[in-house]
């Protein structure tokens, strides 16, 4: 097999080779074999073990100095599977970021906390230097990425690691955290930490992060004194900002609820209220099952028009009560 330009072939045994978080080009969050890996990393195992290593892994450096560049999944998949040495791919230092960049993008898909990764690793071997890395980090990231916002991304690499696997999980977005971190006001990992425990969807999650910007933007101790005194125990935390931005709410969804149960509607209606009532307005929903449903339905409501119920709850939504 001939030889990559710049590369040689070397039987390398893997044993010392580091493959932990602190490596300079590992980005994967989890490898075969480690707590919470999952079906694919066991299935990666299963096949070196009977196959041994396909496609070579690259390393750069020399003698006993040696940097895994790509292939750290293949290579802990090995040692999983009781192999000791494989062939490898040894490339020089001064192409090993090219080359790790262009196997980030080809390789398997990326969370988004490994897209992270990548950013703020490129960025700590390149010597902080972005502008030649964009047109990869763009590649990666899948969206034009300027050297600002490639500097913010890769910030959030230092978050702690229950917030980063919020990330990689999904349960946090970059783009909340980026909202956040720019306040001078707010922790970003405390801030991180209440919104990855949170479970709220990603709608009531970006409607959370704005009320945690409102709160800020009362006082330089006003997010703080709400992150000491937050209980999820007690109140979900979406509940939680809207009683601190709109006190006023919580008496007057029971007032409107209050309100609905008067109209006696039949059991398939429902009530839905905005994130806040300013400016707002409140969904009644009925699913219509039947002929009886219809009627009973219309009658109540034309009732209640006619009783003025709807126009006190107006005066709520409007802020008039």
């Amino acid at each position: 097999m001939p030889e990559p330009i710049g590369m040689e072939y070397h039987v390398i045994d893997i044993s010392g080779l580091e493959l932990g978080s602190g490596a300079p080009f590992r980005f994967r969050w989890r490898l075969p074999g480690e707590e919470g890996s999952g079906d694919q990393d066991a299935a990666l195992v299963e096949s070196v073990g009977k196959l041994g290593v396909i496609s070579p892994p690259i390393l750069s450096g020399t003698g006993d100095s040696l940097d895994v560049v790509s292939g750290f999944r293949r290579i802990s998949a090995a040692r999983e599977a009781g192999l000791v040495s494989i062939a490898s791919l040894v490339t020089d230092r001064d192409t090993s970021l090219a080359v790790w960049l262009e196997s980030s993008i080809h390789g398997m898909p990326l969370s988004e906390m490994e897209r992270i990764t990548v950013a703020a690793k490129a960025l700590a071997v390149s010597g902080g230097e972005a502008s030649p890395l964009l047109p990869f980090l763009s590649a990666v990231f899948g969206r034009k990425i300027t050297a600002d916002l490639a500097g913010r991304l890769a910030s959030l690499a230092g978050l702690g690691e229950d917030a980063r696997e919020a990330v990689h999980e999904g349960r946090l977005s970059p783009g909340d955290l980026l909202q956040l971190g720019v306040h001078p006001g707010i922790d970003l990992e405390e801030a991180a930490g209440m919104l990855a425990g949170s479970g709220l969807s990603r709608s009531a999650r970006r409607e959370a992060v704005r009320g945690l910007l409102a709160i800020a933007d009362r006082g330089e101790k006003a997010f703080g004194d709400f992150a000491a005194e937050y209980d999820p125990g007690v109140m979900p935390l979406d509940e939680a900002i809207q009683a601190l931005t709109h006190p006023a709410m919580t008496g007057d969804a029971a007032f409107i609820t209050r309100m609905i149960g008067e109209i006696e509607l039949p059991p398939c209606a429902s009530v839905r209220f905005p994130p806040n009532f300013e400016g707002g307005s409140c969904t009644v929903e009925i699913r219509i099952r039947g002929e009886d449903d219809l009627r009973i339905s219309l009658s109540r409501l034309k009732e209640a028009l006619e009783d003025g119920l709807f126009e006190e709850m107006l005066k709520v939504l409007r802020g008039q009560n």
